[in-house]
Order: C-alpha cells, then sequence, then structure tokens
C-alpha cells in the first residue's frame, strides 16, 4: 500500500502536467479555428458616396483580404413595380455604393478601431459597418480563457515539479543505505540512482497511459461530441496523433529531469 501511495505520489503530478499542456493545446486549436470562422464569415461593409477603385481600398491596411462592389441592382429590381420609372431613377441617382471587404484573419478590437478610422479617412466613404458588436465578445471571452489557462498550466507545471522531486527525495531516503553501501563498492553515481532513473520512466508512462485513456474516452464522448459540434468543430480535429509523441516528451523529460536533478543534488552532498 505505501509503495502505491509512493507511486501515485509521482503519477498523479505528471498527470495533472500532462492534462495542462494537452488542454492548453486544445483550447488554442480551439481558438484558431474560432478565427478561421470568423475570417470566413466576417465581413465590413462600406458605404460611399461614389465609386472608389477596390485597389485603392486595399492599400488603406495589410488586414483587407478583398473588396468587392455590391450590386445594387437586385434591390432596384425587386421596388422597380413599386414606384414609377422616374422615381427609381431618381432614387439609382442618388443611391450610395456599397462595398463588402473580408480579411486575411479577424484582428483585435484595437486594430479594427484602427482600420475603421482609416477607411473613414478616404475620400468618398460616408460609413464604415463593421459588426464587432457580434463577433468581438464570444472571440474576447475566448482569447480571456487561453489566457487563464496559460497561467493555470504554469502554475501546473511548477507545483507538479516541485511534488515530483519532493517525491523523488523520499524515494532516494529509502533506498539511501543500499546506495552507501554500493558507494562503498566503488558504483557511479548513475548505478546507485538507478532506481530513481526506472521509477521515473515507470511512473511516467503510467502517467502517459492515463492520459492518452482520457484523451480516447473523450474524444467518444457523445456529450463531448455534440457540445463540439454545436460549435461546428469537429473532435477529430482537436487532438492530432503529434500529441501523444509530445506529451511522451514532457512526462519522460519531467521525470528525468527531476531524477537528474535529485541526483546531482546527492552527488553534492555526499
Amino acid at each position: 500500500m505505501k509503495s502505491i501511495k509512493n507511486h501515485l505520489a509521482l503519477i498523479l503530478p505528471l498527470f495533472a502536467i500532462l492534462f495542462a499542456v494537452e488542454y492548453l493545446q486544445i483550447l488554442d486549436r480551439v481558438v484558431k479555428m474560432y478565427e478561421e470562422r470568423l475570417k470566413a464569415e466576417y465581413t465590413i461593409i462600406v458605404v460611399t458616396e461614389k465609386s472608389v477603385k477596390p485597389e485603392a481600398v486595399q492599400q488603406v491596411s495589410p488586414l483587407i483580404d478583398k473588396v468587392e462592389l455590391v450590386d445594387a441592382n437586385q434591390v432596384l429590381m425587386r421596388i422597380r413595380q413599386q414606384i414609377g420609372q422616374e422615381s427609381l431613377a431618381k432614387l439609382q441617382s442618388v443611391m450610395p455604393l456599397f462595398y463588402t471587404i473580408t480579411l486575411h484573419r479577424y484582428p483585435d478590437q484595437k486594430s479594427l478601431e484602427s482600420l475603421r478610422k482609416s477607411l473613414m479617412a478616404l475620400q468618398g466613404v460616408k460609413r464604415v459597418q463593421m459588426f464587432e458588436k457580434v463577433h468581438h465578445p464570444l472571440y474576447s471571452m475566448l482569447m480571456f480563457l487561453k489566457a487563464n489557462v496559460t497561467i493555470f498550466a504554469l502554475f501546473f507545471g511548477i507545483v507538479g515539479f516541485l511534488l515530483i522531486i519532493k517525491q523523488m527525495y523520499v524515494w532516494q531516503l529509502e533506498h539511501q543505505e543500499r546506495m552507501q553501501i554500493m558507494a562503498l563498492f566503488g558504483a557511479p553515481v548513475w548505478l546507485r540512482s538507478g532506481v530513481l532513473f526506472r521509477f521515473a520512466i515507470v511512473d511516467a508512462l503510467i502517467a502517459l497511459a492515463m492520459m492518452a485513456g482520457l484523451i480516447f474516452y473523450l474524444q467518444r464522448d457523445h456529450r463531448v461530441v455534440a457540445f463540439l459540434s454545436d460549435m461546428n468543430i469537429d473532435v477529430a480535429q482537436l487532438v492530432i496523433p503529434k500529441d501523444f509523441a509530445q506529451l511522451a516528451g514532457v512526462a519522460l523529460g519531467t521525470a528525468l529531469l527531476c531524477a537528474f536533478w535529485v541526483v546531482a543534488r546527492f552527488k553534492e552532498e555526499s
């Protein structure tokens, strides 16, 4: 029972670190997917008194991807039968022109405001409609959540690292007598501390297996799949095979780094 508790004292901090790393990666992908959706769906409307060249509008900012003139004839055709030909001609002569602008990426609020001012500075532009109140709140919430998760991930990493080192010191004390006997017979430090490295590798693999099992379960949980589907997000795109290699590197790297730290301190004290 004591041995199990000792191993859990290393496995659980490692698992927490892996969970924080993967959760941060998944959240980053969700934000990027939402940014792609915004880029595809977000459109700025520019109202002008006279015709302007699309090239002139594009030169306003590197954010602008495409500028297109809205065909007003479709609107006029709908009301053509309701008003006379003369009134239609007058309406057509005073009707402003509308241009739609699509962006390379969805910018932050400061960049949007700067873009609005640059567009309004163009000669003949009467109004710029950006619809930022529709999209910006959710985007800001995602960015705020990402920043907070990053802070918590760093906190988990530091606390987990300290807990792992503490547990390895406990293992070192438990095997200190055996290590001292091996030292008397001239065994090198790495051989005397072999038990620490074995424990580190085994527990890192167990933590990695637990994380892989959690990912496998969540990918197939109908509630998670339904929730992500409502956001037009494919769960298969959130976790990629490369993640498991990265998680393996984090688990083994963290465990072995802590083991080397403890061994180096033991060597100095000896």
